[in-house]
């Protein structure tokens, strides 16, 4: 199948920003989730059961289950390029459903993904749409979440350096982390450090660690788009502080409780 290559510019951002790299994907990818978004999600035509969306199809119905195993390592190993461009790509389009929302034109579907293919992000940018994605999930069916005795070990995970290693776990901390913020600090606490005692005793193991001893390594800092109305941030100065308030706040249940 023929393959689109994008090449990525060098991005330069407050000059701490390492080079982007080349994303490669099939064409059917756009193809495909442009069709998915204008026949309700479904799509018949044969054309599209090719083991070159596989990947990104068993991950769209993991993530509309209820009770899902999306903590497993099956969805936490890295993906294809082409399914972080198909996750990336829906994502995209969703957002355009709310531009209205936040002051801005929705556009035709067709235009958000040409104009999105134009503008692809880095694989760093990418891959923490992707992980963004699995633990945003985890968090909304906290509930049923049952990970305590589960390890996610960055070394099994065909992560090729300590960027990518990072960006797991702090997409974690985005979203797991602000959970227990919430849990063990402001106006409730102390009274609601069981709750995020509770939640940390369901969340993951990192290498090993409970997430409060899990040490960051030097990685290379990156733009991510986080509110589409502005600039993109530095991913950095965006997501270790999540990891940092987590630790301070449960800390503080922990000193609490004993």
């Amino acid at each position: 199948m023929r393959k689109i290559t994008i090449i990525l510019l060098l991005l330069v951002f407050n000059n701490t920003f390492g080079q982007n790299e080349k994303v490669e994907f099939d064409k059917v990818i756009p193809e495909y989730i442009l069709a998915l978004w204008e026949n309700n999600g479904k799509t018949d035509n044969s054309e599209f059961d090719l083991i070159e969306l596989e990947q990104i199809k068993i991950f769209f119905q993991e993530l509309k289950k209820k009770n899902n195993d999306i903590g497993s390592t099956k969805f936490l190993k890295k993906p294809t390029d082409n399914t972080l461009v198909a996750y990336y790509l829906n994502t995209k389009l969703k957002w355009n459903m709310f531009n209205p929302a936040a002051g801005l034109k929705k556009l035709e579907n067709k235009k958000v993904i040409k104009r999105t293919l134009k503008e692809l992000p880095t694989r760093y940018e990418l891959l923490a749409f992707y992980y963004k994605a699995i633990f945003a999930n985890l968090l909304n069916n906290q509930h049923s979440m049952s990970l305590g005795n589960t390890n996610i070990d960055l070394n099994e995970l065909d992560l090729i350096d300590e960027t990518e290693k990072n960006i797991v776990f702090l997409c974690a901390m985005r979203h797991l982390g602000g959970q227990i913020t919430s849990y063990c600090s402001g106006p409730n606490f102390p009274k609601n450090c069981f709750r995020g005692e509770k939640f940390v005793n369901n969340m993951p193991k990192f290498n090993g660690k409970i997430f409060y001893e899990f040490e960051l390594t030097e990685f290379t800092d990156f733009a991510i788009e986080v509110d589409k109305r502005y600039p993109k941030m530095s991913f950095k100065e965006r997501f270790i502080p999540e990891f940092e308030n987590a630790k301070v706040s449960y800390k503080n249940c922990l000193k609490e409780k004993n």
